[in-house]
């Protein structure tokens, strides 16, 4: 085999390394995304179907039994946190596909830059190196924050069921 295919091979293995990780981190954070897409349609979900009435007409919150009505509120509180934390999570998704993305083309840049001994296809590579490991950056940064402001959620819907028969 050729010494500069071999030097190629072994200077793609960081990015490649690189490219791993953050597809097993996408995979996580892709993962809660579709939870917390899967609870807001299931409240949603909840919600039309407290509304809706035995002669399926649409009925006011005001029209409805107090537990319905309790429950409707609580889903009208819950969803805005939800889909904050939906938002938080489709941009750190988006991050670390753009991270991986800017990976591999630093490998394919890394390829053509070794055989041809080019210093501009070698500093491109790098950069983009650079570019998707930062994009993973804040991708995990978006993840991390969606983890914070989940516990808003948890900690309303926990409080006000304890709080309900007191």
């Amino acid at each position: 085999m050729n010494p500069t295919a071999i030097r190629a091979i072994e200077a793609m293995v960081a990015p490649v390394v690189l490219i791993t990780a953050a597809a097993v981190l996408s995979g996580g954070v892709l993962s809660v995304f579709g939870s917390v897409n899967d609870r807001m349609r299931a409240m949603t979900t909840e919600r039309f179907g407290l509304l809706v009435g035995p002669d399926d007409t649409l009925r006011s919150v005001a029209d409805l039994p107090p537990g319905a009505r309790e429950r409707t509120s609580q889903i009208d509180e819950q969803l805005p946190m939800l889909l904050r934390r939906h938002h938080l999570l489709r941009i750190a998704v988006l991050r670390n596909y753009i991270g991986i993305a800017a990976l591999v083309a630093s490998v394919i840049t890394l390829a053509i830059a070794m055989p041809a001994s080019s210093e501009e296809f070698a500093y491109s590579s790098l950069a983009l190196v650079l570019a998707g490991t930062v994009a993973l950056l804040f991708g995990c940064l978006y993840a991390a924050r969606s983890i914070m402001v989940s516990q808003d959620a948890i900690d309303y819907e926990v409080n006000r069921s304890l709080s309900l028969g007191s």
